[in-house]
């Protein structure tokens, strides 16, 4: 089995109570919902992040200058330049 770490740190009565609130819901205990919103939020998407900008530099895409991008990038969300 793999060793653990302790980690520990002190947070807003508020805040903590909100997090006992969602982790009776959930039915799990608050340091398991500690645990999983920071494997989600920064272990588990940096990941997928550096895999996903290794796929994006494999295309070798041709790079205009910075204005084109910023024109389709805008007209892709719906946006103008106005």
């Amino acid at each position: 089995m793999a060793r653990t770490r302790r980690a520990q740190f002190s947070m807003a009565p508020d805040d903590y109570q909100q997090l006992v609130t969602i982790a009776q819901r959930e039915r799990i205990s608050v340091a398991e919902l500690i645990r999983t919103a920071v494997r989600e939020r920064y272990l588990t998407r940096t990941r997928e992040s550096e895999e996903r900008v290794e796929a994006i530099c494999a295309m070798n895409l041709e790079i205009d200058d910075w204005e084109s991008i910023e024109t389709e990038l805008m007209e892709a969300r719906g946006e103008s330049l106005s």
